[in-house]
């Protein structure tokens, strides 16, 4: 994987620079020093980021950041910077800080012997070039990607780990042994686990969901490892024994088959003693698996005693102020005040300005009379002509207080418009005659 490198890495002149020497001291051209050591410290940390690199050293980096043949000649410089603001820590300085509280722990025959101690020195200015540095913000991901690893996995169900099964757990995430300690050293460090070694054995205990640091290793913790070992170990024994009441079976076929009865017999004899074997080994896993579930019920009740505490705690605290006699008067004083503002909502819906109190059958006897006026039925109009007499000329009709001419009803609009009149408005005139 190439590393990735910042848009100036294609401009000669500017590389040309980055390339050289630093000047013997910062006091001459502070300007340049500063760019050239901010180029390559932000460099030297992203290339190890995105390389998951926890280690590196000189020579690594002489090699990776070869540009045409060249290296860059003021990475010595760079390191001793770096080593100063803390980017980059001595493999050695790192483990020394870390397991200096933790020796009780086991801690020094655990990682301190696996790990490659480097004399770590700068003589005469210059970096040992095979000398490891630790990069600490790439461990921290690397620490915390193991953490969540472990917590998704079944093994999160088992407070205490030898150190084999948690190396194949992260046999993909961190690949080599040496950087696999400098990860549990940081998770030491963070407090997400304990170590210890004991007759032979590394143990590693991780912190548990919900909790921020790990509790040391306890003689719980190490009864329940050793009722966990016994139940692999019984398993295995018992597919074993399982396997070979299986074989037995089968043998015994072939020589009755083959008609040697004699070692069918003894076959079968054998099988006989290897169920016998099979049923104490069951009993025994049993019994063992019977411990470990009820280990588990208790740590289940625990939990549940342990949320019960803490509700109770809560409410007590919440009601720490509140007692019967006080909430009933709240409750009466909120009564009052319903009361009231129902009162005063009826006051202000039946006494509106200008309201007067009237009587209902008086209402609506005025209702009736003023539809009684407007619900007059009028007599239907004559179709047929009209006659008027010589002696007694067309009578003149009056609509809505105004004089309508008289003459023809019928033949023209104004006749239309008079007739529409009369059906509202006029009597039936009497003496029209038909012909």
């Amino acid at each position: 994987m190439e590393p990735s490198f910042p848009p100036e890495w294609a401009d000669d002149e500017r590389m040309s620079f980055l390339f050289s020497t630093f000047k013997q001291s910062r006091d001459v051209d502070s300007a340049d020093w500063d760019s050239k050591m901010a180029f390559w410290s932000s460099l030297i940390v992203k290339h190890a980021k995105a390389r998951g690199l926890l280690t590196l050293t000189l020579r690594r980096l002489q090699t990776d950041f070869t540009r045409r043949g060249s290296i860059p000649l003021g990475l010595g410089k760079v390191i001793q910077e770096m080593l100063r603001q803390g980017f980059l820590q001595r493999e050695s300085d790192f483990v020394a800080a870390v397991t200096s509280g933790w020796v009780s722990w086991g801690m020094r025959q655990l990682v301190i012997n696996p790990l490659r101690w480097t004399l770590g020195s700068v003589i005469g200015g210059q970096v040992n070039p095979d000398e490891t540095f630790v990069v600490p913000d790439v461990l921290k991901v690397q620490a915390d990607l193991l953490l969540q690893k472990y917590q998704s996995s079944a093994l999160s169900a088992v407070p205490l780990l030898c150190e084999d099964d948690v190396r194949g757990l992260c046999r993909d995430l961190i690949p080599g042994q040496d950087t696999f300690q400098l990860v549990l050293l940081q998770m030491l460090k963070d407090k997400k686990i304990c170590l210890l070694q004991r007759d032979g054995e590394r143990l590693v205990k991780f912190v548990q969901g919900g909790n921020s640091h790990v509790t040391p290793i306890g003689d719980s913790d190490l009864g329940i490892y050793e009722l966990q070992k016994s139940e692999k170990l019984l398993s295995e024994r018992l597919q074993s024994a399982c396997d070979e009441s299986t074989r037995l079976t089968e043998e015994a076929k072939s020589f009755n088959k083959a008609g040697n009865k004699t070692q069918a017999l003894r076959c079968l004899r054998r099988r006989k003693l290897t169920e016998k074997r099979i049923s104490a080994l069951q009993g025994k896993l049993d019994a063992v698996q019977g411990i470990l579930e009820r280990i588990s019920m208790a740590e289940t009740d625990r939990k549940v005693v342990s949320a019960y505490q803490m509700g109770v705690s809560a409410l007590r605290s919440a009601l720490k102020d509140v007692n019967l006699e006080k909430t009933e008067s709240l409750v009466e004083q909120i009564q009052e005040f319903c009361d009231l503002q129902d009162d005063i909502s009826q006051t202000l819906a039946g006494a509106g300005p200008g309201d007067v109190d009237m009587d209902t059958d008086e209402l609506e006897r005025e209702l009736n009379e003023i539809l009684q006026k407007e619900e007059v039925d009028l007599p239907e109009v004559p179709t047929g002509p009209l006659i008027t007499s010589p002696h007694h000329p067309p009578l003149g009709l009056r609509v809505d207080n105004r004089d309508v001419p008289s003459g023809p009803v019928f033949g023209s609009p104004a006749q239309s418009t008079v007739g529409q009149s009369n059906r509202e408005a006029a009597p039936p005139v009497h003496h029209a005659l038909l012909q």
